[in-house]
C-alpha cells in the first residue's frame, strides 16, 4: 500500500478550502459584538496603582471567611495622575497584601455628588511578569531549536491570533460554538504544523491526521456531553458569561473548549508518530507496509501512554482546589465526583484521551502508506551502518583496516587452493547504491574472490 505525498497535498487543500469557506460563513459581527461587550465593560473602570503601606486592623469573624481572614487599610498611588488613595480591604489569607505590590483598583463612585469615590482591589498586575516569562520561554526555545523554534513560535502566534481574531468574536456574535471551534482549529493544525516542521511529507501525514482526529473528538464529545446530561452551567464563568451577553449556547461553549484544549497535545501525538514512521523508513527501505505499521505501534503505544497520563494529570492539577473542597466535605466522594463540576473536567480528560488513541493509528497508517511511496534513491550508506566502506579510488589499507588484512595475506599463505597476487588479481566494482550492510557483505565476497581467499576464513 502507497501514497504519495501530492494526493495528501490536495486533501490538505481541500481542508484549507472548507475551513476559509467556513471561516466566511461564520465570520462574526464585529459591531454586535461591540454592542455586547461595550455594556459589560462600561461598568467597571480598573486603575494601576502600586500599594505604598499595609495598615492591619483586626481579625474579622464573619461566616463565609477564613478564620485568618484580617481587616486591613491600604494606601495606594495611582499609575495615571500620581493620587494617593486610602482605603479598608478585606486580606483573606492573611498575608496577601504588601507594600510594593503592583495592583488594579476598581473605583466607586458615590451615589452622592457631594460624597467621595471609593476604591478597591480587582486584581494584581501580572503583565510583566508573564511578559519576562514568555521572553524566556522565547529565548530558550530559540536557542535550543534556531529557526525550527522561531518558526514554531511564530504559528504560536498565529494560533493565539486566530483564537482571540475569530473564534471569540464569533462565539460572541452568536454562531454555532461547535463549527467555530472545529474551522478555528483546522486553520490553527494547518498553520502551525507546516510553520514549525516544513511542508515535507510526515508534516502533511500529521495535517490530515490531526483533522481527522479533530472530526471524531466532535463526534466523540457531542455523544459523551448528550449521555452524561451536561449543560456546562456548573462553571460560574460560563453562567457569568450566558447572563451578560446572552444568546450564547452555553453547552456548545463546553464542547468548543474541549476541543480547543485537545488541540495541542493532539498536534504533538500526530507529528511525532508520523516522524517516527519515517525515521523507521529511512533506517529500513526495503520493509514492508505491516511491518512498518507494527513497529510504529509499537513506539506510539509508550507515547499514548505518557500522554493520557499528562492529560489527566494536568486536569486533575487543575481542579486540585476544587477537589479538595469536595474530599474535605460532607458530601460523599462518589456523588462529589458524579456532580457536574467535576464530572466536566472527567469528561474532558476522557474525551480528550480517547482522540489521542484514535490519532496514533490514523496517523501511524497515514504515514506509512506515504512513506512507502517515497521513492528510495538518495538512500546512502553511512558510517557505523553495516561496516565502514572503502572510499572510491582508495587502496586497501588507507582508513580501513579490513580491506588492509585482505589485501596483505601472510606470506606462504594456501588458501583457497592457492594464492592470487594482488597485482594479477581483478579489482572489484564500487560497492552499488543501496542498503549499506548488503553493500558491505558483497564487498567483502568480492575482496575474498579478488585475492583468492575462502568465505570461512574470518
Amino acid at each position: 500500500m502507497a501514497m504519495t505525498h501530492r494526493s495528501l497535498l490536495v486533501i490538505v487543500a481541500v481542508l484549507v478550502v472548507a475551513a476559509a469557506l467556513g471561516a466566511v460563513a461564520l465570520w462574526p459581527s464585529f459591531g454586535r459584538v461591540r454592542q455586547q461587550v461595550e455594556p459589560v465593560s462600561a461598568d467597571r473602570s480598573l486603575i494601576d496603582a502600586t500599594i505604598v503601606d499595609v495598615e492591619p486592623v483586626g481579625p474579622m469573624d464573619q461566616p463565609g471567611l477564613p478564620p485568618q481572614a484580617r481587616s486591613v487599610v491600604l494606601t495606594a498611588r495611582r499609575a495615571d495622575n500620581g493620587e494617593t488613595v486610602v482605603f479598608a480591604a478585606v486580606d483573606e489569607s492573611g498575608d496577601l497584601y504588601h507594600a510594593g505590590d503592583r495592583v488594579r483598583l476598581e473605583r466607586f463612585d458615590s451615589p452622592t455628588e457631594e460624597g467621595p469615590a471609593t476604591y478597591g482591589v480587582a486584581d494584581f498586575r501580572r503583565g510583566p511578569a508573564l511578559i519576562a516569562v514568555a521572553a524566556l520561554l522565547a529565548l530558550a526555545v530559540v536557542a535550543l531549536t534556531r529557526w525550527q523554534g522561531l518558526r514554531a513560535l511564530l504559528g504560536l502566534g498565529l494560533a493565539f491570533g486566530v483564537i482571540v481574531g475569530f473564534i471569540v468574536p464569533a462565539l460572541l456574535s452568536g454562531q454555532h460554538p461547535l463549527a467555530v471551534a472545529l474551522v478555528g482549529c483546522v486553520a490553527i493544525v494547518v498553520a502551525m504544523q507546516y510553520l514549525s516542521h516544513g511542508v515535507k511529507p510526515p508534516t502533511t501525514a500529521a495535517v490530515v491526521a490531526s483533522a481527522a482526529t479533530l472530526a471524531v473528538t466532535v463526534a466523540l464529545g457531542a455523544w459523551v456531553v448528550d449521555l452524561a446530561s451536561l449543560t456546562g452551567l456548573a462553571e460560574q464563568k460560563a453562567r457569568l458569561a450566558n447572563v451578560q451577553l446572552g444568546g450564547i449556547s452555553v453547552q456548545g461553549l463546553l464542547l468548543a473548549g474541549l476541543v480547543v484544549g485537545t488541540l495541542g497535545v493532539l498536534s504533538d501525538v500526530t507529528m511525532t508518530q508520523s516522524a517516527t514512521v519515517f525515521v523507521l523508513r529511512r533506517d529500513d527501505p526495503g520493509v514492508g507496509y505491516r511491518a512498518l505499521v507494527g513497529r510504529a505501534l509499537e513506539a506510539g503505544r509508550d507515547h499514548v501512554a505518557a500522554t493520557v497520563n499528562t492529560l489527566f494529570l494536568a486536569y486533575a492539577g487543575a481542579s486540585l482546589p476544587l477537589l479538595i473542597v469536595f474530599v474535605t466535605g460532607p458530601v460523599a466522594v462518589g456523588p462529589a465526583v458524579t456532580g457536574e463540576v467535576v464530572a466536566v473536567e472527567v469528561v474532558r480528560a476522557l474525551v480528550g484521551s480517547l482522540g489521542l488513541v484514535t490519532a496514533v493509528p490514523l496517523t501511524t497508517l497515514l504515514a506509512a502508506a506515504l512513506a512507502r511511496g517515497q521513492p528510495r534513491d538518495g538512500v546512502q550508506p553511512t558510517e557505523g551502518e553495516g561496516g565502514s566502506l572503502p572510499a572510491a579510488g582508495s587502496s586497501p589499507g588507507e582508513d580501513d583496516p579490513v580491506g588492509a588484512a585482505l589485501a596483505s595475506p601472510a606470506p606462504g599463505a594456501d588458501r583457497g587452493g592457492g594464492h592470487a597476487e594482488p597485482g594479477d588479481a581483478d579489482q572489484p566494482d564500487e560497492p552499488g547504491q543501496g542498503h549499506a550492510e548488503a553493500d558491505a557483505d558483497q564487498w567483502e565476497q568480492r575482496l575474498r574472490r579478488s585475492y583468492g581467499l575462502d568465505d570461512d576464513s574470518r
